[in-house]
């Protein structure tokens, strides 16, 4: 890190640069190169954070042995496996070693207590702890051979191998006369690995030194094939490894890492990590090769280091307290390489994952060389000059001139330093001018000499020196500075000619508050102004003014938002794009005169936004204080990621600059960040191959997900699960958003961001795919996993029992109908007869009641006949014939059901006549039925009932005649007389409508209907 300068020789360069108006020099310091590394701890349920061992499966997972656990890892979530007390088929010992992984699949773990291997079938680890008496102790090396063969190594015991077969483990002596209970060997960690050329294995032992087992002599041997190497027996030997053809090894008995190339058979490189230090006092305890043929190595004195592949060029690789971009501690003790190319580095403080050819920025800490510069909003602006100098103006801290090359600062106060401002006013804005540097500020403006460091104050606008108004933005076109700021106007400064001139913003409104703040020319050299409240305005020339785009205020556009835009560019398709203090990022498509506003719903990190860039590959960066945010337009989609900077503070504004090699920088107070574009345009985010599909929960159960397993079985009871899964990335934010589809149930793929699990509930029986993939910010996808799924059904809900259950219906079906055919028989059949005799029993009530009339009829006639055969003979005679046609009418029909309403008003015309030579005008009969209704049929015999029943029941005489009206009435034929009715009615026996009610139940569907009022009583009888 840079030296800080003390406050007493600070206070004096301080008075000499006040007196004398020069540059104050900073500290400077050479940048050493540094990797940013992100950290897997115990907090993202890692089992601990010392990590000793790395082993990607071949189903894709990451196995990691700790000092207290074995952990599987598959992009998002750990599975621990620790030993349980009393379980022999628990973890024998929670201090891991090293792994490995057989043909069959199977992990090989190397504990504290022996070996162990899991198996992923059952889940259950089979140990071995000792050897016919002899306890294995602490096993460091494990390795599966080409003939799968597993070969291990005891610290104190030597190496052993264990065929698969029939798991039985033979020892193998360095010494022919060692015995097993007897024997001491000194076989380290990391000190056991294959021959890829010949059918043998290479031993690194502290004691012993570099040695060959011949695996087809089963002994250990010279190097007849490698003489160079014979030098290296007897002396201490470590981090033994392999870089394809290459032996590493760490020879600490000289201090060096050796190279041995065993195909040409010669030490190909000799690297001494520190100079300086005497010869043997660097052990170096680690190893790791990446496939770039880099080194990453470990000493027991917790120094670390870098050696690049192509040069050997030894550098420090250190851990610093307080940055969590550094290594996380400082020791590792093993490393791995993921398929992205980066490096996982196991240390004592969790993994810690970096990868320096997809580093895609650089950090410059100007507060370690000028700790004052954060003492206020930081860095403001920046001008990149043409020996790549940084020239950087500050909020009320001067003008700093950087050299990012050699980390070097020097520092100059502005004209207008005074004592409670001793570095002058704000620098927003650096433009080149010739060979001079216009500075803009919110109050003043400078001419800067480079080469003779003197400044120069330019004139104000009068709106700054009689308003006292702040200027907002610069622009420098030419011999012409725009300038920006409280007011509704814009101001040009002809740098030349040294003169101002004014342009207004045509407006409709009034607003006094109205001011303008950036100024942009486009891609044809047009010149806009961002307006508050209005928005954009377009320069035009022949106007002499600027024009406002006059775009309809909606939620994308408005005061309120335009009110919080604190930066303003255009991109190379002509949109502009603003960022807005509360509102997020906002386009503006000037042809369309259109906005549009992307926010945290659609995926940006942080909606108070300080900046926003394009650059030249099309992406939009925009920085929200230590949250950065990457738009991609043609995917419209966000690559977000943080920065481990000013954590605790948020007083300061986000700058963002272009370099003239397509570089962004980023101000963050008194940091820079250095962005190389080109790195995520040149090396998208791969996914390292598929997703991983590693967990099923179901109930209060987890079942873990492997290769070996041909589907997933599931009981009825246990038809609610849940499907985990992740992509194992090296990316610091989460970079995927994942979509699955349960085959056989879900219809379409379902999108689900960077949720890692999916939901199932209540399940049918039945079988299902598991489908998953992961959709990277590019738009590119991942090949689909899939796990099949078998799910029982509940016995009811089966095919076998639905089968059954139809039968049995079937069967109950038939034997119900059959049974209800034979009620409804029985049932049909005493209807019938109850119908029977209950129109038997109707036509006798009704005879009975015709039979009741005849006598009564009979005796009136006879009467009345009587009187006419004294009085006129010849009338009697009439009114015989008469009552004999009705008789005769009565016999002939009294077996019919019905008979025309012809017939029946044939009969009772005889039947009136009689009654009238009887009552004479006291009885009034009217009857009117229209011809349509004579063939309409009616029971026999009604009518006269009806009438019979009327003069029965009334007083008939000459004052207070008893007037009957017969007429049709839709369906019915009304029978209606005048209510008069006697006090006692001597024949009534009550039975005579009532008769004719049932009669006409069984006939029609329609009753008759009886009406009786205060001055009438009406029949209706239907007509059939």
């Amino acid at each position: 890190m840079a030296r800080k300068v003390s406050v007493g020789a600070w206070g004096c360069v301080w008075l000499l640069g006040w007196f004398v108006g020069w540059g104050i020099p900073a500290s400077a310091q050479d940048r050493p190169v540094e990797f940013e590394f992100r950290h897997l701890q115990e907090k993202d349920g890692l089992s601990f954070n010392t990590v000793s061992s790395f082993l990607q499966d071949r189903d894709g997972f990451l196995w990691i042995g700790t000092f207290d656990g074995l952990n599987r890892y598959d992009g998002n979530d750990f599975i621990q496996f620790k030993n349980r007390r009393g379980d022999p088929t628990s973890l024998p010992n929670n201090t891991v070693w090293s792994l490995c992984e057989d043909h069959d699949g199977n992990i090989w773990v190397t504990t504290e207590t022996g070996v162990s291997c899991y198996d992923k079938s059952t889940g259950q680890f089979k140990t071995w702890k000792q050897l016919n008496g002899r306890v294995l102790g602490m096993c460091s090396n494990i390795l599966c051979d080409r003939n799968g063969d597993i070969w291990f190594t005891s610290y104190l015991a030597g190496l052993f191998r264990c065929r698969i077969k029939n798991n039985h483990i033979t020892w193998f002596p360095v010494d022919r006369h060692d015995e097993l209970q007897t024997v001491s060997t000194r076989i380290g960690w990391e000190a056991l690995v294959d021959d890829p050329l010949g059918d043998g294995l290479w031993v690194a032992d502290k004691k012993d030194g570099l040695l060959y087992f011949d695996k087809n002599r089963k002994q250990f041997h010279d190097y007849v094939d490698a003489p160079p190497l014979n030098q290296y027996k007897g002396r201490s030997i470590s981090s033994l490894t392999r870089d394809g053809n290459r032996l590493i090894f760490a020879d600490e008995t000289a201090g060096q890492i050796i190279m041995f190339d065993l195909h040409q058979r010669r030490i190909v490189k000799t690297i001494t990590l520190d100079d300086k230090a005497p010869a043997g006092s660097v052990e170096i305890a680690h190893i790791f090769v990446d496939r770039q043929h880099n080194l990453w190595v470990c000493s027991w004195g917790n120094t670390m280091y870098f050696v690049e592949g192509s040069t050997y060029q030894v550098r420090p690789l250190r851990h610093q307290v307080g940055n969590s971009l550094s290594i996380a501690g400082t020791f590792f003790w093993a490393g791995w390489q993921h398929p992205d190319g980066s490096v996982w580095l196991g240390t004592v403080n969790g993994i810690s994952i970096t990868d320096p050819k997809r580093t895609f920025y650089s950090i410059y800490d100007i507060n370690a060389l000028f700790p004052a510069v954060s003492d206020e909003q930081g860095i403001l602006s920046l001008y990149e000059d043409v020996d790549g100098s940084w020239w950087l103006g500050t909020a009320r801290r001067g003008l700093l001139h950087y050299y990012p090359q050699t980390n070097r600062l020097s520092v100059r106060k502005l004209p207008d330093a005074t004592i409670n401002h001793p570095y002058g006013s704000t620098t927003i804005s650096i433009m080149p001018y010739g060979n001079d540097l216009i500075l803009g500020g919110s109050s003043a403006i400078y001419r800067f000499n480079k080469r003779t460091g003197q400044f120069t104050s330019l004139p104000t606008p009068p709106v700054v020196t009689d308003e006292k108004k702040l200027m907002h933005a610069f622009l420098l076109q030419g011999d012409d500075l725009w300038i920006s700021g409280q007011s509704r106007y814009a101001y040009c400064y002809n740098l030349r000619k040294g003169y101002w001139r004014s342009f207004p913003v045509a407006s409709a409104t009034d607003d006094r508050k109205s001011k303008a703040g950036a100024i942009q020319l486009d891609r044809t050299g047009g010149l806009w102004l961002h307006m508050y409240p209005d928005g954009f305005a377009r320069f035009s020339k022949s106007r002499g003014q600027f024009v406002l785009d006059n775009v309809p205020p909606d939620d994308n556009h408005n005061p309120a938002i335009n009110s919080t835009i604190a930066s303003c560019v255009q991109d190379s398709t002509g949109m502009f794009w603003l960022a807005s203090g509360g509102y997020g990022l906002l386009r503006y498509d000037p042809k369309n005169r259109q906005y549009e506003r992307l926010t945290e719903s659609e995926g940006l990190a942080y909606d108070h936004c300080g900046a926003a860039l394009a650059d030249r590959f099309g992406h939009v960066w925009v920085a929200a204080y230590n949250r950065f945010s990457i738009y991609t337009p043609q995917t419209r989609r966000f690559t977000n990621f943080r920065l481990p900077f000013n954590e605790s503070n948020n007083n300061y504004d986000n700058r963002l600059f272009s370099l003239r090699n397509g570089h962004i920088v980023a101000a963050l107070q008194g940091y820079l960040i250095e962005f190389f574009p080109e790195k995520l345009a040149e090396q998208p985010q791969r996914s390292g191959g598929r997703v991983l599909v590693s967990q099923i929960h179901f109930g209060d159960k987890i079942q873990l997900l492997h290769s070996g397993l041909p589907q997933v079985n599931l009981t009825a009871d246990e038809n609610s699960f849940s499907m985990h899964f992740a992509a194992l990335t090296s990316a610091r934010e989460p970079s995927f958003d994942y979509m699955y589809k349960l085959e056989g149930y879900d219809k379409d793929w379902k999108r689900v961001g960077t949720a890692t699990y999916a939901v199932y509930t209540q399940m049918p029986g039945g079988n299902y795919t598991f489908n998953v993939k992961a959709i990277s910010a590019d738009g590119r996808q991942t090949p689909v996993s899939a796990l099949p799924i078998h799910v029982e059904a509940h016995f009811y809900l089966t095919r076998w029992f639905w089968g059954l259950v139809v039968l049995i219906m079937f069967g109950l079906l038939i034997g119900f109908l059959r049974y209800r055919a034979d009620q409804i028989d029985r049932l049909h059949d005493l209807q019938v007869q109850a119908t029977r005799l209950e129109r038997d029993k109707t036509e006798i009530q009704y005879q009975n009641l015709i039979n009741h009339l005849n006598p009564h009829f009979l005796f009136n006639s006879l009467t009345s006949l009587n009187s006419l055969i004294n009085i006129n003979p010849r009338e009697a005679s009439a009114f015989l014939g008469k009552l004999s046609i009705i008789y005769r009418y009565i016999l002939q029909n009294k077996d019919k059901d019905l008979v025309p309403l012809d017939n029946e008003l044939a009969f009772v015309h005889n039947y009136i006549a009689l009654q009238k030579s009887r009552f004479e005008d006291a009885l009034q009969i009217n009857i009117d039925v229209p011809s349509e209704y004579l063939t309409r049929l009616i029971v026999p015999v009604t009518i006269q009932n009806l009438l019979e029943n009327a003069i029965k029941h009334n007083t008939i005489d000459e004052d207070s005649p008893l007037v009957i009206n017969i007429y049709p009435e839709e369906d019915y034929l009304c029978v209606v007389n005048n209510l008069q009715k006697k006090s006692f009615v001597e024949t009534s026996n009550k039975q005579g409508l009532a008769s004719l009610k049932s009669m006409y139940h069984y006939l029609s569907r329609r009753d008759i209907d009886v009406i009786e009022t205060d001055t009438q009583f009406i029949v209706k009888v239907p007509l059939i």
